[in-house]
């Protein structure tokens, strides 16, 4: 691409050649007819002085050569070619075939053209300006031409010429030099707003334009810096909201997927990598058709594309077992095209791993009330078909009534303590003594242990306390000893252990019961779950106490484990934070 700056002075020079020429031409041509008009103007005056000349040797025995030698004198003074002809032709005398000695006859120029003129050709020679003139010598009369070469008239142009080339060069140069400075003026803003537009194109928008003066140009530069301000502004702003889109997309826990129309992704959030265990790098661009994704999510997409709106639920397997839900819609423009689609990814695996437990909670609630209400009819309806006429019987149907409405009763309250547990805020603590607190337990037992033989040991430090809800931590204290007393055979030992461990205080439970098979240990927590559910029915336990224990301790902001192995019993430890999250609240 050619420069406006040279193209300017290119402009310029061209159009001083042009008018130089032109000039130059009109000037040369004055010139030019200046001379000749004042070389004819001679040529008169001297044909005039020849013709008197003439005229005066009228007369004469022998005019032709008379006439001949006056021509060659005056000729010689004059310093001009004359030729004398006869009316008929015949050439008298012409001084310059003289000079030259030649002989050769020629053909004068025509009586009616008595006129000043310049003549080309053989007649006169070469380029010649000539007068002729008729010249009456008594009753002859003659053609009478003077003529001088252009010689001189040529030497003078050939100057001229070469003063006018020389003034045109040095026109040209100066020329040259003032359009290159004129249009290096006019180009060199339009060279800073390029280099500040390339600059702003590769993201440089602080720039600005220096130019002075008030013409166009000057206009230009300042639309310009008003247009980059504008943009600036604008990049700001769109950055702006571009910066809280990606940290709204970046705080959500639902993924964002947008796609363009051939199904090619353009955007995905952090959530959505990391539902669909893919990463942003390996979808980006993309085509959402691929292997890659699931075959349920592309028919999402390809419904949003068509414009409809699906909702729908995705199984993933891979990289671990999920249940998505999936919302995908099209996206359109202000004409109401469809530009792409946008999907929403929820995580609702634990949604439906909660109604799942809620349902397994509902029938095995159902199954556990069903048991002991069964139970309750079967023996009432045996004393009401008789029973209760025999003594015997009637005190054994009213044991088994008795024990089963034991049975009903802590079933229910269990069932109301998970439910409070659930529907409860943030615990209330309170610096519990766990010394007290563990004979407040014994004291709850000690109809149970009254009925059993066993060894029960604590290891409780005085003055050791812990940040709990104390009637929360009494049922976890109960729970765990209940726990452990149901399933410790009479003679076993049950020992009870408290300490500080760093930022926790932990509370250890041990028995010497059956212990637990590893593989079951890790539903042991799960509510109605009974290792051994015969067993479990026949000692009156819920399969809620541990449940409740692990709740217990999860509001507190601690953990609960077990360690066990089969015939060396169980012992289950819990650790609670030691201090405060919080003020505490006075006891």
């Amino acid at each position: 691409m050619r420069s406006i700056r040279w193209r300017l002075m290119l402009t310029y020079c061209a159009v001083t050649l042009l008018s130089t020429a032109a000039l130059s031409t009109v000037l040369l041509r004055a010139v030019e007819r200046s001379y000749v008009d004042e070389r004819l103007q001679v040529l008169q005056a001297h044909a005039t002085l020849i013709k008197s000349n003439l005229s005066a040797a009228a007369g004469l025995e022998t005019p032709d050569v008379e006439f001949a030698c006056l021509c060659r004198r005056l000729s010689q003074c004059l310093r001009t070619r004359v030729v004398l002809s006869a009316l008929d032709g015949r050439r008298i005398v012409d001084t310059a075939q003289e000079a030259t000695g030649s002989g050769s006859e020629q053909q004068p120029c025509a009586p009616e053209r008595f006129q000043c003129r310049t003549c080309h050709g053989a007649a006169l020679g070469p380029s010649q300006l000539h007068v002729t003139v008729p010249v009456e010598v008594g009753e002859e009369a003659y053609l009478l031409t003077v003529s001088s070469p252009r010689t001189g008239l040529e030497q003078i142009m050939a100057r001229i010429h070469a003063a006018t080339a020389m003034a045109l060069l040095v026109a040209l140069g100066l020329i040259g030099l003032i359009s290159l400075s004129l249009s290096s003026g006019i180009t060199a803003p339009l060279v800073r707003m390029s280099r500040m537009a390339r600059r702003m194109a590769e993201g440089d928008l602080d720039q600005q334009v220096e130019v002075a003066g008030n013409d166009e140009v000057a206009d230009l530069a300042a639309s310009f810096n008003n247009m980059a301000e504008r943009i600036r502004q604008a990049m700001n702003a769109l950055a702006e909201e571009k910066g809280k889109l990606e940290t709204v997309l970046a705080q959500m826990a639902d993924g964002i997927i947008v796609t363009d129309t051939r199904g090619r992704i353009g955007v995905v959030n952090p959530a959505g990598e990391r539902l669909l265990g893919i990463p942003a790098g390996s979808m980006l661009g993309q085509q959402v058709y691929g292997p890659t994704f699931n075959p349920d999510l592309q028919r999402a997409v390809t419904r949003a594309l068509a414009g409809k709106t699906v909702e729908e639920e995705v199984r993933l397997h891979h990289p671990q077992p999920m249940v998505l839900g999936v919302h995908a819609s099209p996206f359109r423009d202000a004409e109401g095209l469809t530009q792409g689609a946008i999907v929403l990814v929820q995580d609702r695996t634990e949604m439906r791993r909660a109604v799942k437990l809620q349902r397994e909670f509902i029938a095995n609630a159902s199954h556990e009330l069903r048991t002991p209400v069964a139970s309750l009819q079967a023996t009432v309806d045996t004393l009401v078909d008789g029973a209760k006429d025999d003594p015997e019987a009637r005190d054994r149907f009213l044991e088994t009534l008795s024990r089963e409405t034991v049975r009903l009763s802590s079933l229910l309250t269990n069932l109301l303590d998970l439910s409070r547990l659930e529907a409860s805020g943030p615990v209330k603590k309170n610096l519990v003594d766990l010394a007290g607190a563990w004979q407040d337990v014994l004291a709850l037992a000690s109809p149970l242990l009254a009925t059993r033989e066993l060894d029960i040991q604590a290891d409780i430090p005085e003055g050791l306390a812990v940040p709990a809800d104390y009637t929360q931590l009494i049922q976890v204290l109960a729970n765990l000893l209940d726990n452990a007393i149901k399933h410790t055979p009479d003679g076993g030992e049950i020992r009870v252990a408290a300490f500080r461990e760093g930022d926790r205080v932990c509370i250890r439970v041990a028995d010497t019961g059956a212990g637990i098979p590893e593989a079951e240990q890790a539903r042991v927590f799960e509510r109605f779950y009974r290792v051994d559910k015969a067993r479990s029915r026949a000692l009156g336990g819920t399969g809620l106490g541990l449940a409740i224990a692990r709740e217990v301790v999860e509001a507190h902001g601690g953990t609960i484990a077990v360690e066990s192995a089969p015939g060396k019993g169980s012992a289950f430890l819990v650790a609670l934070p030691a201090t405060f999250s919080g003020d505490p609240e006075p006891a």
